[in-house]
């Protein structure tokens, strides 16, 4: 019969082969949230348009002033999105170097 006394140094192995995962698990908890709080953003910028665009036809004198106001709100959501796009990408960079930055550490611990 097998006891665990033959096997003495099970709790070290079982951290040593973790210890990867716990690292990449830092990885794509700080990548969730910098994506999650990206998302908010985005949706508090579609939000903003929303009431701005519904809330045009009560402040405008005239059918002229209305569209030019349209347009210009349009593109500033427009140059928003661009700009948010940025960030997602920005944020896409980072993460992949902190990946690839703990999976080169893991390798060096390996080796």
């Amino acid at each position: 019969m097998t006891t665990l006394n033959q096997f003495p140094n099970i709790p070290g192995f079982q951290k040593e082969a973790l210890e990867p995962l716990r690292a990449f698990n830092g990885v794509a908890v700080e990548a969730f949230e910098r994506l999650s709080q990206q998302n908010y953003a985005v949706l508090g910028d579609c939000i903003n348009f929303a009431v701005d665009q519904a809330r045009l036809p009560t402040t405008v004198a005239n059918y002229g002033e209305f569209l030019t106001r349209q347009m210009e709100f349009t593109r500033a959501f427009g140059e928003q999105l661009v700009r948010r796009t940025q960030e997602y990408v920005e944020i896409a960079g980072s993460v992949q170097a902190k990946a690839q930055a703990t999976a080169a550490a893991s390798q060096n611990k390996a080796a």
